[in-house]
């Protein structure tokens, strides 16, 4: 599944600006559009969020909105964990033991999108006795409720079966899924279950008419499609691990900046024992070390400060190479005042040295690590390093904003 059709790509951004809505409504939909598509939320925004839901939890404001809100927020970001842990469990003991009342009271609390955010949050901090006292009120809930839930299929019925299953297991079993609808895809995803069978090719097709309508009813809907859809066009590019192509290269390096999400850059201590770290990267030596750390693992032939053979009294000197692959990665540092001419002209410089005749390479890899973060330029200058003979895939990194 790709977004080379021009149709499917403009079904895709119209799904994806319905499911953004859910950034402008309450706590509990921004929270769990940030979960379902794995959208960063910077701390600056969710930690203030998470303290206010700490305080309706402690005091008499507290709901199951607010106890789902803050376990999707904890899954966000870790970082929330030490804090926020005892307040959740609070709610949790809360909404667990809400067990009387009228019928009416307790249709209220049949909502699968909370739920699923309980769920998450218990998964998250792994409270084995929450858990279990959780899957037990849920079962009481669901049986109790049933009869009165509405037949018609769709994302809410969706969830509460996914809660079901999941919940009956243990919280360290594993529940076996074939991704076979929306919520399933996005079990397997988010680490909930794991995939037991290939994709279901009638899910895969159900799923593509529905985006190509572009109609829901629901953002949450939306959001769950996009979900799915990215993670079986991820499926589709998965990299094999036991022998990487150079397309894989080119798409590991590619989603490089996704990994920099949780790069160390401390404005103050994280614990008592240690100091604050700012693990900057101020020049082609340390972006090198990084690919290094990033490549080895997959790449065991990865080699680096590769001495080629002379070319008269020049030797040149590679920076990365995959010798399996014929491949030279050619590492760049793009300072902010040097300019993409300049970059061209040392690129092409270096590909004409290192595949001269007899080389054992036969592809040039660049990759470049834009201090000046300026992306504005970066179609234009792959389009130009793309023209140079035998150089494949080359990757632009922009400096992230928080290194300062």
């Amino acid at each position: 599944m790709t977004t080379d059709n021009p149709i499917l790509h403009e079904a895709l951004k119209a799904v994806a600006g319905q499911a953004q809505t859910l950034t402008g409504a309450g706590p509990l939909a921004v929270a769990f559009y940030h979960w379902v598509l794995a959208e960063e939320l910077p701390s600056e925004q969710s930690a203030p969020v998470a303290r206010e839901l700490c305080g309706e939890i402690a005091g008499g404001g507290r709901s199951i909105h607010a106890v789902a809100t803050l376990g999707f927020l904890l899954s966000i970001d870790p970082m929330l964990i030490d804090a926020c842990r005892d307040s959740f469990a609070q709610g949790v003991d809360w909404l667990t033991g809400r067990s009387g009342g009228s019928q009416t009271a307790m249709a209220s609390l049949m909502q699968p999108l909370a739920h699923t955010g309980v769920l998450v949050g218990l998964v998250t901090i792994d409270d084995d006795e929450r858990w279990q006292k959780f899957g037990t009120w849920f079962a009481l809930l669901l049986a109790k409720l049933q009869p009165l839930l509405s037949a018609e299929v769709g994302w809410r019925q969706e969830l509460l079966c996914m809660i079901k299953m999941r919940s009956e297991l243990g919280l360290h079993d594993e529940l076996q899924l074939a991704p076979a609808s929306a919520c399933a895809a996005i079990y397997v995803a988010r680490g909930l279950a794991r995939s037991s069978l290939a994709t279901d090719n009638d899910f895969a097709s159900q799923l593509l008419s529905r985006m190509k309508l572009v109609v829901y009813d629901d953002p949450e809907q939306a959001a769950m499609d996009l979900a799915a859809f990215r993670f079986l066009a991820q499926g589709a590019s998965q990299i094999d691990l036991r022998a990487p192509s150079l397309e894989d290269v080119g798409f590991l390096l590619r989603r490089l900046p996704s990994g920099l999400r949780r790069w160390t850059w401390d404005d103050q201590k994280k614990t008592p024992n240690s100091t604050a770290q700012k693990w900057a990267v101020e020049n082609e030596y340390h972006f090198q070390n990084l690919l290094c750390a990033v490549l080895a693992p997959v790449l065991p032939d990865l080699r680096d400060e590769e001495w080629l053979a002379s070319v008269g009294q020049k030797k040149p000197r590679a920076d990365l190479v995959i010798p399996s692959l014929h491949l030279v990665i050619e590492v760049k540092y793009w300072r902010e005042k040097s300019t993409p001419q300049d970059l061209i002209s040392q690129i092409g410089e270096d590909v004409s040295l290192y595949l001269k005749r007899g080389s054992p390479y036969r592809k040039v890899l660049p990759i470049i690590w834009d201090q000046g973060r300026r992306t504005e330029q970066y179609d234009l200058l792959v389009a130009g390093l793309s023209e140079i003979r035998d150089v494949v895939s080359p990757v632009v990194i922009s400096q992230p904003a928080f290194m300062v």
